[in-house]
């Protein structure tokens, strides 16, 4: 800290002087702040402050200046007397005017009287913004794209209008975000991990106004304790990423959070920003197997009565019930030692058996229903086949399993697992817990319902954590093409990429199907003999297959038959089915009366997808895929029935490909032959002469069916909205091109600088002559 001291008629070494007394007076404590509340502070006169350094300036002709040119003129007879003198700063080390009235939101003004009922099920988030800021309170508002989520919500009693922004602010945290008031117009709706950054204006929370509702953010200066300390103490008590900054120099706290949020932490700041807290003793002691109400209660026969009167209220115990632990605040530090001692000794469990308590476990990533099968297979030791035998070791009780809802409740609330100690049954072994356990899946609410001891509740909520993790996502897209061999072709696909014009690639190639690999294969030995049945796979990193089907199609060698997307979590099936129903007659029967009785069953063709994609550590891809291309051909045999024919091709394949490269699939070869004849009617029948009056035509075509797959795993949601932008570029340039088909734009519009005389210059850095515009005459 430094001091300026503007003097008029003193040098340079009077005023370092003054400078060092005045920093050895700012270190004095100057308040006595007896109590538990929060101090009452004289009222300070403000005091200039350089606005660069933050320096107090002394100026000439104020109380201050004349106090120091009177203990310059007479430093001895001042010293002597041991009067001495003060310079009180103002103990402000920031400057307070640009904090002083930041701009809230004006709400309209309403009838509060006016009571409003809310009803929301699984409704978006956005809507319910839409409901709340837009319709009911006439806010402006701007929602980030990031923010999604449902809500369902019900209030069993009508709510004021003052009420609508708290219950929003609650409904936003739920789905992770929060309201935040910019520009003084309002509100924006942003991620929680996005709101402070750019969109804030502190506030200084010593005015302790009202916070507005949203998302703020407040500079608390601490007077009495340390930052450090201070940030230490609220750390265990309050969310992640409320203390944005501790500033230890100006002894400072820059915090942020809903306003709720954050009156609470102030509170906290004020119970121990006081002058007494120098020399009190504070101690917090988490509990983990006992509640709160039942250990105050302990401790209250043990420090009550007789033996409590002696304290005289000299241990201070707070519950803290967000942080299942009591806060203890005592002036001798015995005895916080002691009440620990006694805390931890009634917080362990019983020599007779643990107590069972109620736990609710929130399920944020996974689906409560599975959690429970895998808890019941871990703890429960059940064994994982039904068709087991239900026996147990001699002397032990079995497993009971509860499927069965209770009178009233809801079948949201229907998967019961109980587990038996040491139960120990054939063809099984779990981990060893202290007593029974019950966990009920909540479906509705995606919670678990676990009934335990405080110890086994321990031992599942460790491996609920390692199990209740984020799934990835795959995004796979499909291509299922159909090429015409002739040409480069004529031997297939398999044979252009390897042994003729797009050599070069890694590939499997094999005989007996697609999973089936021989090395070494020479294609063009023998190529006849591997046409028919012949299956391979191909696998390509730079994008060199799409671009060569591109190229195929300009040709009009290619017909793309579907090409679907789809998002998949990890290790679920997805499928992709378009084309029809076809009625088969499966069985015909006749009755006592001789009336026919016919079953129909339906049979999906067209084109039908499967994919389950498996993802392994470092983005390996393992995807089992089923293909199916199926129609329905006219049959050549005539059959009572009318039973049609359903031509099939078929892959079926499990292939491992990185995130982001391309495996193709094929060797489907299939030939088409048809035969026409026609000619002048009547004539071109005749035997011998009717080839004088008509023709025939024969054909004959081989066509080759591919899969082409491009897997991309998604790891976050940043990923998750490049795939959304890109499909947007795809649909809005496809817009594009509908329009220039039906004459509505240019396809190829010029640029403007064309249009100006001007010449555009590619991106490839070539020049080229645009054609100059042809003028109309008048």
């Amino acid at each position: 800290m430094s001091i300026v001291l503007r003097l008029l008629d003193r040098g340079m070494a009077r005023g370092a002087l003054i400078a060092l007394v005045v920093l050895l007076a700012g270190c004095e404590s100057l308040l006595e702040l007896p109590g538990f509340g929060r101090p009452a502070r004289e009222p300070l006169p403000p005091a200039p402050v350089n606005e660069v350094s933050g320096a107090v300036n002394v100026e000439p002709g104020t109380e201050l200046s004349r106090s120091i040119k009177r203990t310059l003129k007479e430093p001895a007879q001042t010293a002597a007397a041991g009067a001495g003198w003060q310079v009180k700063g103002s103990g402000r080390f920031i400057d307070e005017k640009p904090l002083k009235h930041p701009e809230t939101a004006k709400l309209p003004a309403f009838d509060d009287k006016k009571e409003i009922t809310l009803n929301f099920e699984n409704t978006d988030i956005r809507e319910v913004v839409k409901v709340i800021l837009g319709d009911m309170l006439k806010l402006n508002y701007i929602i980030n794209p990031a923010v999604r989520g449902g809500v369902s919500m019900q209030t069993a009693a009508p709510i004021s209008r003052s009420e609508l922004l708290p219950t929003l602010e609650t409904l936003l945290r739920m789905n992770n975000a929060t309201l935040v008031w910019t520009d003084g117009r309002q509100y924006q709706v942003v991620p929680v991990a996005k709101a402070t950054k750019g969109l804030l204006t502190p506030r200084l929370a010593e005015e302790r106004e009202p916070l507005p509702s949203g998302h703020n953010l407040v500079i608390r200066p601490l007077h009495n304790i340390g930052a450090d300390e201070m940030a230490d103490i609220l750390k265990p008590l309050v969310r992640d990423n409320s203390i944005v900054r501790v500033d230890p120099r100006r002894n400072l706290l820059l915090l942020a959070g809903s306003a709720r949020g954050l009156e609470q932490i102030l509170s906290i700041i004020d119970t121990f920003d006081v002058n007494w807290l120098k020399g009190l003793s504070v101690g917090f002691f988490p509990l983990h197997n006992n509640t709160i109400e039942q250990v105050q209660k302990d401790l209250d026969v043990v420090l009550g009565g007789e033996a409590g009167k002696a304290l005289g209220g000299l241990v201070r115990i707070t519950p803290i019930p967000s942080a299942n632990g009591l806060l203890v605040v005592t002036p001798q530090k015995d005895y916080l030692a002691e009440v620990g001692k006694w805390i931890r000794q009634f917080d362990r469990r019983s020599q007779a058996g643990d107590e069972q308590r109620i736990f609710i476990y929130r399920v944020r990533n996974g689906k409560a229903e599975d959690l429970a099968k895998l808890l019941n297979e871990l703890f429960a030791k059940k064994s994982k086949t039904a068709t087991l035998k239900r026996a147990v070791a001699p002397g032990l009780s079995p497993v009971e399993l509860v499927g069965k809802a209770a009178e009233g409740e809801t079948a949201a609330r229907k998967t019961v697992i109980k587990s038996t100690e040491n139960v120990a049954p054939e063809g099984g072994g779990g981990a060893t817990l202290t007593g029974d356990v019950r966990v009920v899946a909540d479906v509705e609410h995606n919670s678990l319902l676990i009934l335990a001891s405080a110890r086994d509740y321990r031992k599942m909520l460790d491996t609920l954590e390692k199990l209740d993790i984020i799934p990835l996502q795959v995004h796979i897209e499909a291509t299922i093409v159909e090429v015409l061999l002739k040409g480069h072709l004529k031997y297939g696909i398999s044979w252009f990429f390897q042994g003729g014009v797009g050599g070069g690639y890694d590939s499997t190639v094999g005989t007996g199907g697609v999973d089936s690999s021989v090395s070494g294969v020479d294609i063009t030995d023998g190529i006849d003999s591997l046409l028919n049945g012949f299956n391979w796979s191909l696998m390509d990193s730079t994008g060199n297959i799409r671009a060569v089907l591109n190229a195929f199609a300009n040709d009009s060698l290619v017909n793309v038959l579907s090409a679907p997307s789809v998002m998949v979590l990890d290790n679920q099936e997805a499928t992709i089915q378009v084309g029809d129903e076809v009625p088969t007659l499966s069985q015909r029967q006749a009755t006592e009366g001789g009336l026919p009785v016919e079953t129909v069953n339906y049979r999906n063709t067209g084109i039908i997808l499967k994919v389950k994609p498996r993802v392994n550590p470092g983005g390996l891809v393992t995807m089992e895929v089923s293909q199916e291309v199926s129609a329905v051909v006219q049959t050549e045999v005539s059959t009572n029935h009318n039973q049609p024919t359903i031509q099939t091709r078929k892959i079926s394949s499990t292939v491992a490909v990185q995130s982001g490269h391309t495996v193709v699939l094929g060797g489907l070869i299939r030939d088409k032959r048809s035969n026409a004849q026609g000619g002048v009617p009547g004539f071109y029948k005749v035997p011998v002469l009717g080839a004088l009056f008509g023709g025939t035509e024969n054909r004959n075509e081989r066509v080759e069916l591919m899969v082409v797959l491009t897997p991309r795993v998604i790891t976050s949601a940043e990923d998750a909205l490049q795939i959304t932008h890109d499909f947007r570029d795809r649909m809005q340039g496809l817009k594009k091109e509908f329009l220039a088909e039906a004459g509505v734009i240019e396809r190829n519009p010029p640029s403007k600088g064309a249009a100006q005389g001007g010449t555009e210059e590619p991106a490839d850095g070539n020049r080229e002559e645009s054609e100059p515009k042809r003028g109309v005459e008048k």
